[in-house]
C-alpha cells in the first residue's frame, strides 16, 4: 500500500509540474522578450523616431494582441488541465481513503484477533500455573507418603532380621537336641553311628549354607533399603511363611521329645531284658525298632531340609521382588 501510494503521488506531482511552473499572474516568456526588444529598438531607432513611428506602433499593437491571445489560450489550457488534475486527484484521494479505511478495518480486526489470542494464551498460562501448583502439592504429599513407607519398611526389615536371629537360635536348639539323641543312641547302636555322622555333617553343611545365605540376604537388604518400598506384599507373605515355619519347628521339637522318651523307655526295657535270663532276646524286633527310630530321624532331617528349602524360596521371592 505504501509503494502504490508513493507511485500515485509521484505521478500526480509529475503531471502537475507544468501547471505549477507556469502560474497565472506571471507574464509569458514572449512578453518579456518583447519588452527587451522594445528597449533595443528604442536604443537603435532614436535617430529614426519620426520616420518609423507609425509603422512601429502598428506592429507593436498587432504583436501585443497576438501575445494577449496566446496568454489567454495558455491560461485556459492551464485552467482545464488544473481542473482535470484536481478531479483526478479527488478521485485518487477518495480511492486512497477507501483503501485506507479497508486497511484500517483489516488492521482492527487483526488486532482484535490478536487480543483474543493473547487472552486465550493468558488463560491457558493461568491454567498451567494452577496445574503446576497442584502438581507441586501432590509431589509434597507423595514425598510425605514415601517417607512414611520408608519408615515402615525399615521397621519391617528390623523385625525380619530379629526373626532371622531367633529362627537361627531355634534351629540351633533343635540341632543340639538332635545331637543329644545321637549321643544317647551311639552307646547302644554302633551300626547307626556312621549314618548319623553323615546326616549330622549334611545338616551342618545345610546350616552353614543357610547362615551364609541369610547373611547374604541381610547384606542385600542393607544395600537396597532405598528400593524396599515395593516389597511390602512380599514381606507379608514371608511373615506368613515364617509363622508356618515356627509352627512346624514347634511340632518337630515335640516329635523329637516324644521320640527321645520312647527311646529311653525302650532302652530301659532292653537293659531289663538283658539282665534277666527268663526272657529270650528278640534281636530282630529291637533292630526293627532301631530302624524305625532311624526312619523317624530321617523324616525329621527331611522336614528340616524342607524348611531350609522354604527359607531359600523366601529368599528368592524377596530377591525377585527387590529386582522388580
Amino acid at each position: 500500500m505504501d509503494i502504490k501510494r508513493s507511485c500515485l503521488l509521484s505521478s500526480l506531482i509529475d503531471n502537475t509540474k507544468p501547471i505549477m511552473s507556469t502560474p497565472r499572474n506571471r507574464p509569458p516568456p514572449m512578453f518579456s522578450s518583447e519588452s527587451n526588444t522594445d528597449n533595443i529598438y528604442a536604443l537603435q531607432l532614436t535617430p529614426l523616431v519620426n520616420v518609423h513611428a507609425s509603422e512601429k506602433s502598428g506592429l507593436l499593437d498587432e504583436q501585443f494582441h497576438l501575445e494577449h491571445d496566446i496568454d489567454h489560450q495558455s491560461s485556459m489550457k492551464t485552467q482545464d488541465s488544473f481542473r482535470t488534475t484536481y478531479s483526478s486527484l479527488q478521485t485518487i484521494l477518495s480511492q486512497m481513503q477507501l483503501k485506507l479505511a479497508s486497511v484500517f478495518l483489516e488492521e482492527t480486526e487483526y488486532l482484535k484477533q490478536r487480543e483474543q489470542q493473547v487472552e486465550q494464551e493468558e488463560q491457558s498460562l493461568t491454567k498451567r500455573m494452577q496445574q503446576l501448583k497442584n502438581i507441586q502439592i501432590e509431589r509434597k504429599q507423595i514425598e510425605q507418603e514415601f517417607s512414611k513407607l520408608k519408615d515402615r519398611l525399615e521397621t519391617a526389615v528390623i523385625e525380619v532380621t530379629n526373626f532371622q536371629t531367633n529362627g537361627i537360635q531355634i534351629l540351633r536348639t533343635l540341632f543340639s537336641e538332635s545331637r543329644q539323641i545321637d549321643e544317647e543312641l551311639s552307646g547302644l547302636i554302633s551300626q547307626c553311628i556312621a549314618s548319623l555322622c553323615r546326616s549330622r555333617t549334611i545338616v551342618n553343611s545345610k546350616i552353614n549354607n543357610f547362615l551364609q545365605k541369610s547373611e547374604y540376604i541381610q547384606s542385600e537388604f542393607i544395600d537396597r533399603q532405598v528400593l524396599i518400598h515395593d516389597t511390602q506384599s512380599s514381606i507379608q507373605l514371608m511373615l506368613e511363611l515364617v509363622n508356618t515355619l515356627n509352627q512346624l519347628n514347634t511340632e518337630h521339637s515335640q516329635d523329637i521329645i516324644i521320640a527321645t522318651t520312647d527311646f529311653e523307655k525302650r532302652y530301659q526295657e532292653f537293659t531289663d531284658l538283658s539282665q534277666t535270663t527268663k526272657y529270650h532276646l528278640n534281636v530282630d524286633k529291637e533292630m526293627n525298632e532301631i530302624r524305625l527310630l532311624e526312619n523317624k530321624k530321617i523324616q525329621l532331617e527331611k522336614e528340616l531340609l524342607e524348611q531350609t528349602i522354604l527359607l531359600e524360596n523366601i529368599t528368592t521371592i524377596i530377591g525377585k521382588s527387590i529386582i522388580n
